[in-house]
């Protein structure tokens, strides 16, 4: 048994979501994941960026789902005695990863030129707004001001309520994966060549990514900003949600069977045989009529119950549901999406956290243990670098070293 990434050691210097997302990802596969941390508050995410029932504990809920797996040191990095201690866990590592800004980065020490002097094979993993490179490279950014930047808030919401940002993350947690998905390439051609590499990831990058679709169109076809609400890009009035008799349902049906299926279902197969409905475009065309019958068809029985039906006949259709309502869905149950452990010192009862978005057939990923108390490593990873109890004692009298209360 053995996972994809067990024996490599990352340093992980990242704060709030993208970064902590990439090494988690890590983590599941296998590697030792190291977790340095400012010793006074730690990861901003731990109490700071999002309230949560144990902020006051640094273990927001936040902070626990992006950091399973991983252990923490917490090191003052601006001193040069923890640069120090930096420098001798580089030399025994295979990569690190950080989310610094251009100008921070170098004050640290953690920088491409610097890391590689000391470990030439290293895989450095820098993530970004911008980049590191040109005229935005220096800027902050978080999720939310991406999502202006790279045109998702122009292409999300309706014509009244104007550009929105997502209900969640999106930036974020596609910039951590498309990162972990970099890194992990880099590890593997540093096994085929002994070269390390600098890897480049930037939010805006990650942004462009998700809309890839969007984004031809409006380069190629002309196609402007489309504020849609839950309407189709296609402008099929059968491809939108819908409430029924109890819950909303969102529907997907846009191939000549989807339609044949959900109108037969719902008792309005007669609209195929009307003018007005029986095209594409004749529908498109009389979307008010099409919705309306839909709608006057959805309200006999529950969004629950029309979902089943309509699967069966092959029509896309899903229950909208809440955050609650999925976790009691029963096709969770066969997958590693939900990972439940034992929770971190401070936390009542076990986690239900989220995993990996896939399963493998062998040695698939695996969290491990539970998202660490800030400084709940510090003394068993500095014993690992060989500095004994005394020395270790000292650097945590002089704040350079932080360890989580016994």
């Amino acid at each position: 048994m053995a996972r994809a990434l067990e024996g490599l050691r990352i340093l992980d210097f990242t704060q709030v979501l993208a970064g902590p997302f990439c090494a988690q990802q890590l983590a599941l596969l296998g590697a030792d994941i190291i977790k340095i941390e400012p010793p006074e508050n730690g990861d901003q995410m731990r109490s700071r960026v999002i309230p949560g029932r144990h902020a006051d504990i640094g273990l927001s809920a936040g902070f626990l789902a992006m950091n399973m797996g991983k252990r923490s040191l917490a090191l003052d990095l601006k001193s040069q005695q923890g640069r120090e201690v930096v420098a001798e866990l580089l030399r025994g590592s295979d990569g690190l990863v950080h989310n610094f800004r251009a100008g921070v980065v170098e004050r640290l020490g953690l920088d491409y030129e610097t890391v590689r002097a000391i470990k030439p094979d290293i895989v450095c993993t820098a993530i970004t707004g911008f980049g590191l490179e040109g005229p935005r490279s220096a800027d902050p950014a978080y999720d939310g001001a991406i999502q202006a930047a790279s045109g998702m808030m122009a292409n999300n919401g309706t014509p009244d309520s104007g550009p929105l940002r997502t209900g969640y993350f999106a930036v974020d947690m596609m910039t951590g994966m498309s990162a972990a998905f970099a890194m992990t390439a880099a590890l593997m051609r540093r096994e085929r060549t002994g070269e390390g590499q600098l890897v480049d990831v930037a939010m805006l990058d990650a942004a462009m990514t998700l809309q890839a679709a969007g984004f031809s169109r409006a380069m190629i076809d002309g196609t402007p900003d489309l504020r849609l609400g839950n309407q189709s890009a296609t402008g099929a009035p059968t491809a939108d949600s819908f409430p029924t008799g109890d819950g909303m349902l969102a529907s997907a049906a846009l191939m000549p069977h989807h339609i044949r299926g959900m109108f037969e279902e719902l008792g309005i197969d007669d609209l195929l045989d009307d003018p007005r409905c029986a095209t594409p475009q004749a529908r498109r065309e009389n979307r008010t009529l099409v919705r309306s019958a839909v709608i006057e068809a959805l309200a006999r029985d529950s969004a629950e119950n029309w979902e089943k039906r309509l699967a069966r006949r092959g029509v896309p259709v899903a229950r909208i549901n809440s955050l609650t309502d999925l976790c009691g869905m029963a096709q969770l149950a066969h997958r590693n999406i939900l990972t439940r452990m034992d929770s971190p010192p401070g936390v009542d009862g076990p986690l239900t956290l989220v995993g990996a978005p896939y399963v493998a057939s062998v040695d698939g990923p695996q969290a491990c243990r539970p998202p660490p108390v800030l400084g709940q490593h510090s003394r068993e990873i500095l014993k690992e670098l060989g500095l004994d109890d005394s020395r270790i004692d000292s650097l945590v009298a002089r704040g350079v070293v932080g360890q989580a209360d016994p």
